[in-house]
């Protein structure tokens, strides 16, 4: 049976979700919201509000002619400073580290080139501490973190193991174990979690986070940087298999050799359409060997014949990784993110006639999208990831009969 404690700690993530969702409620519209009399949900703010994690401010003004005569209402909100939660992202050749606020605002950002391809991963993660450092030491006050949460594109166990960091040439490394490690021996004061995420999940969690428009549909989500990884989220919350390891749409099996096999399986879906794949097709039809993804997308732009001509090779692998997770998911949307998405505009109706040929007649098409988030998705993912964990309760730790279940869940 739940204890009063528990029975008042779950009210209070109840109204500290209430609060988020709608930027801020008055007494009386949190008391209904929560389904509470005025005084128990006026206990709860109180409490809120010692713990730092809650603040009442000047709402707006009551009634039709406020301007005259109402008076302004008080508003509790989340308090930005009551906590802070670090995302942070390994990429192939690029380190990123977020901080956000209580109210899920971006705090600080760093981000610099790192070619972790070419480093030891004690040499990647030395850097990554350092970086993860720098950020905290920008934090007013680094006793509120909350958590951090590095992202990486690899395959992870539960306990922040990598399994297997292909394209990063990673195997069986105990990240979570080495990141702890840096960052307690350079803040032994500081006690918050420490979590391992796959990057292009936690870029899912940042698309989906904020937006409540797709919970009850079903989204596949594909990151393309120098590999390829996918989420997929389902009525809202991330679907990760029986594994952990759903949504890796990039070893989609397409055969032949692939266009880049240096760091990929040959044939698989990110051999084609990878930054790897891409830009080494680009180099084939006359490109200089330094041409990096920005001079291939200035080109396309500028209509250069041989950037036209790589844009179109690319769609055409990137729609038949499209067919099969369309006939394998039936996606509502599918969105793409990574530095290479951009691409994806200039051939899009390409993509598109070449899914609908595919796909068996009657079979809806999904709407694609290009994901708006920039480079540093995956990291802004991870440390929301972090927020979501404090706004979420586990109500099988309080009723044993019940099923978990999450309040604010992506």
């Amino acid at each position: 049976m739940a204890t009063p404690q528990t029975v008042r700690h779950l009210n209070e993530i109840r109204a500290l979700n209430a609060l988020f969702r709608n930027a801020g409620m008055s007494r009386a519209d949190l008391a209904r919201a929560l389904g509470l009399n005025r005084s128990t949900t006026g206990n709860i703010i109180t409490s809120l509000m010692t713990e730092g994690l809650a603040v009442e401010r000047p709402g707006t003004p009551r009634g039709e002619s406020a301007a005259r005569t109402g008076r302004p209402g008080i508003h509790v909100q989340i308090d930005p400073v009551g906590a802070s939660f670090l995302g942070a992202e390994i990429g192939v050749d690029r380190l990123t580290v977020v901080a956000i606020d209580m109210a899920a605002q971006e705090i600080s950002r760093v981000s610099i080139p790192f070619p972790t391809f070419a480093e030891t991963p004690d040499e990647g993660i030395d850097r990554m501490a350092a970086l993860i450092a720098e950020v905290i030491g920008r934090l007013a006050n680094p006793g509120r973190i909350r958590g951090l949460c590095v992202a990486l594109p690899a395959l992870l166990d539960t306990d922040g193991l990598v399994i297997n960091g292909l394209i990063l040439g990673w195997r069986n490394v105990p990240l979570k174990a080495m990141i702890a490690e840096r960052i307690m021996a350079r803040f032994p004061d500081l006690d918050f979690d420490i979590s391992i995420e796959n990057d292009a999940n936690a870029f899912a969690i940042a698309e989906t986070y904020r937006d409540t428009t797709h919970r009850s549909e079903t989204v596949a989500f594909l990151l393309i940087e120098n590999g390829a990884g996918g989420g997929i989220v389902i009525g809202g919350r991330l679907f990760r298999g029986s594994a952990g390891l759903a949504g890796e749409f990039g070893q989609i099996v397409l055969g032949g050799p692939g266009f880049y096999t240096g760091r990929h399986k040959p044939g698989h879906l990110e051999s084609y359409i990878g930054k790897d794949a891409v830009l080494a097709r680009y180099r084939d039809n006359g490109a200089r060997d330094d041409v990096d993804i920005d001079d291939l997308l200035q080109a396309l732009a500028a209509g250069d014949a041989a950037a036209l001509k790589t844009a179109q090779a690319w769609g055409q692998g990137l729609a038949t990784g499209l067919i099969q997770v369309t006939s394998v998911l039936n996606p509502g949307l599918i969105i793409l993110g990574g530095s290479v998405a951009p691409l994806f505009p200039h051939v899009a109706r390409e993509v598109e006639q070449a899914m609908e040929r595919e796909l068996l007649e009657g079979f809806p098409m999904p709407k694609i999208e290009t994901s708006s988030l920039g480079l540093e998705g995956p990291a802004l993912g991870a440390a929301l990831l972090m927020h979501q964990r404090m706004f979420s309760i586990d109500e099988s730790a309080i009723y044993a009969s019940e099923q978990p279940i999450t309040l604010f869940q992506s």
